[in-house]
């Protein structure tokens, strides 16, 4: 296939600055967006504490920062814990009091949260195998019953959410840490493909924006994953073409995405980065780390026959949060034999470092600012 060329410009600079991607490279002031850099933290929940109090509606403070310490506390007993059993229920607390004061802090939810509901019931079909066929069924949220997970998406996301039920199976593969050691429970290719650079690219005499995405090629090759499936199950297809390029990193071939359509601004480019980022936010998985590039992203390749179930990574790692805590309080029988089973290597991984992960993520949104483990001295 004959690639055309790239669109004329450069990578996007501002004050002699090269401007890194982030989830929230900018903030806006009045009607201007002004750059943010992220931030270090060695404590998430200061940063999550610090969030609320300045930005949480007033009369909802108090109710979101005790959620908060009941969520913290939540998540250090089960970091504390000694029995596997006894961690997933504890994590899962943690993520709900966390999700409840996110609602509330966003304005979500514009009252308190007197009496809520978990938003979401597990169930088999018949005669289907706990764990290996089991599903998870939203519950709608309305102005008479709160449903804590679709209020939590909605906040998260800003839209509703539409599907109604969801296969655990499928909500498994979702899970970036652990995911190789699913891949050899389910003897299937991994899923995901590490981005080696997303980079905000701009045109000064044309004031346009746009983003390029850079992919080892040999990423590719060795699960062989065509161009067009990597478009197609990435859901980047409509937004994202190859073009040509001759750009190699330690010897090794990169390919090229650009993106399709171009933003114009009128003002300054970094008024309309925020657009860019709306557009592929939720087709990427990030791994936060302490050491550089401190945030690294994903794509995730979901089988047309799952795309239904699809969730922003969040919410996968919630869901399966509340599935795991829900065995383990009611069937901790049935837990004890997934984790004797050719998935507990998976399991114990999910449960050791998945929940890090959430809580730097969630940090992040309640901060809107990129925050970052502190690096490693």
């Amino acid at each position: 296939m004959k690639l055309s060329d790239s669109r004329t410009g450069e990578a996007l600079k501002i004050k002699g600055r090269n401007i890194s991607f982030s989830f929230h490279p900018t903030v806006q002031r009045g009607r201007r967006y002004g750059l943010q850099p992220r931030v270090f933290i060695a404590d998430p929940w200061r940063s999550i504490k610090s969030s609320i109090q300045e930005n949480c509606p007033r009369r909802l403070v108090d109710q979101a920062s005790a959620f908060i310490e009941q969520a913290e506390d939540f998540y250090l007993s089960a970091q504390s814990s000694n029995a596997i059993a006894s961690k997933p229920l504890l994590l899962y607390y943690a993520f709900l009091n966390l999700g409840k004061a996110f609602v509330l802090h966003t304005g979500t939810r514009t009252t308190e949260y007197e009496k809520a509901f978990h938003g979401l019931t597990e169930g088999l079909p018949l005669e289907g195998r706990e764990f290996y066929d089991s599903t998870l069924k939203l519950l709608p949220s309305s102005n008479s019953r709160a449903n804590i997970f679709p209020d939590f998406g909605r906040a998260l996301t800003g839209r509703a959410m539409t599907r109604k039920t969801f296969e655990l199976p499928h909500l498994r593969a979702q899970l970036l840490h652990g995911h190789r050691l699913w891949c050899d429970a389910e003897n299937k290719s991994e899923r995901f493909i590490e981005i080696n650079n997303l980079q905000f690219m701009h045109s000064k005499s044309r004031k346009e924006v746009w983003l390029n995405l850079e992919l080892f090629a040999d990423d590719l090759s060795r699960f062989s994953i065509s161009r067009k499936r990597l478009l197609s199950e990435s859901s980047l297809g409509s937004i994202f073409h190859e073009v040509r390029s001759e750009k190699t990193e330690d010897g090794r071939r990169l390919l090229l995405f650009e993106q399709r359509q171009s933003t114009t601004y009128s003002g300054r480019p970094s008024d309309n980065l925020h657009t860019l980022v709306n557009l592929v936010k939720p087709r990427l998985w990030v791994t936060i780390m302490p050491i550089p590039p401190f945030w690294k992203y994903y794509l995730y390749l979901c089988p047309p026959s799952e795309a239904t179930t699809l969730l922003p990574q969040l919410l996968s790692i919630w869901s399966v949060f509340y599935y795991l805590g829900s065995v383990t309080r009611y069937k901790p029988n049935y837990f004890d034999e997934i984790v004797a089973s050719k998935y507990g290597a998976y399991i114990q991984e999910v449960i050791s470092n998945v929940p890090h992960q959430f809580i730097f993520g969630i940090a992040s949104e309640f901060a809107k600012r990129e925050v970052a483990q502190a690096p490693i001295v």
